[in-house]
């Protein structure tokens, strides 16, 4: 068996080398190799502890799931909006346009209150906008159940 090379080469720009040697100064790494190394490790830990903090219900996150199915991921935060919730409104908004009694069809299948979901979702900081975006993206990959025990293993804990 061949072993897996995980090295990873990568050109920086902008002010991104002299802000990881900033970072590496400070906490006394030693190189902008390492430096760049922990970051990566501590993004994926704040990924994992904002999904932690979450809490919705089974049907809210089936409904954002049936709602972002085939939503790519963007390679960039959420500076105003968080990216899910536009997702969300305008997924919403489409489906009441097209209802004859003016309904969304998702709040109705999923038997959720539409407005108090968005609600919740537009106080999500861009890391953990980022985080839940992340979450439904490797639910959908990964194929999981629409229950407690298959969204808990993507990281995110269901509310009772």
């Amino acid at each position: 068996m061949t072993p897996v090379d995980n090295r990873l080469q990568v050109r920086l720009a902008g002010d991104t080398p002299a802000w990881l040697d900033g970072r590496s100064n400070r906490m006394h790494t030693g190189s902008r190799d390492i430096q760049a190394r922990l970051e990566l490790g501590m993004w994926q830990s704040a990924l994992q502890a904002e999904l932690r903090r979450m809490r919705f219900t089974v049907a809210e996150l089936n409904c954002m799931a049936d709602a972002m199915n085939g939503t790519l991921m963007q390679p960039a935060m959420a500076l105003s909006v968080p990216l899910v919730y536009a997702d969300l409104a305008d997924t919403f908004a489409i489906a009441r346009e097209h209802d004859p009694l003016g309904i969304s069809s998702y709040g109705a299948k999923w038997e959720i209150d539409e407005r108090a979901l968005l609600d919740k979702v537009i106080a999500l900081g861009p890391t953990a906008d980022h985080a839940l975006h992340d979450a439904i993206s490797r639910w959908w990959e990964g194929d999981h159940e629409s229950t407690a025990k298959g969204w808990a293993e993507v990281g995110l804990r269901v509310a009772a």
